[in-house]
Order: structure tokens, then sequence, then C-alpha cells
């Protein structure tokens, strides 16, 4: 897991800004998607904001947003429940949402 390896909140914002920066810009090659897609992102995520997780999702052709009031940049326990929930949803589904 990420944490076992760098435990430490200043590790873990270097090793996501240089994962951001290896990358670049993804966010045109997203239209491409075409399977079923759901992001998933914390309100309160102080890494990459909210704003981000809406173009991500808009992006992506009928992919569904589900933004978590009180999250963070990571998966808190109380959430698990609801986030599998989304998950099982997401599986079942066979074709992209429609909007």
């Amino acid at each position: 897991m990420s944490h076992e390896r760098v435990s430490s909140p200043v590790g873990r914002e270097m090793r996501q800004s240089a994962a951001v920066a290896a990358t670049g810009d993804l966010l045109p090659r997203l239209s491409a998607v075409g399977v079923p897609t759901l992001v998933i992102h914390g309100e309160d995520d102080p890494m990459i904001r909210p704003r981000s997780a809406k173009e991500i999702a808009a992006a992506v052709p009928g992919a569904r947003l589900v933004l978590y009031p009180g999250m963070g940049h990571d998966l808190p326990r109380e959430l698990r429940p609801a986030i599998v929930d989304e998950l099982c949803a997401l599986a079942g589904r066979t074709e992209p949402a429609s909007g």
C-alpha cells in the first residue's frame, strides 16, 4: 500500500505531485473512455480539488460523479460501505450512464 511506502504527509504529497507532473494533462484523452466510469472524490481533498473531479467526470462520456462531504484525499473507513455500493452499482452496468 502507498501508505506503507510513504507514511509522512509530506512524502505522500511529493509522490502525488511527481505523478501529476510525469503524466501531464490526461483530460483530453478521457473522451475516448468507453466503459462505465465512476469518479469518487472528497469535497475536502486538499491535493486535488473537487473542480478537477468534476472536469474528469464531464470529460468521460456518461461518467457518474460522487462527491463525499468531509472526505479528503483518502478513503475513510466510515465511507467504505457507501463506496462499495457505488462500485457494485457500477459493476452491474453494461454501458456508460446517460448523464
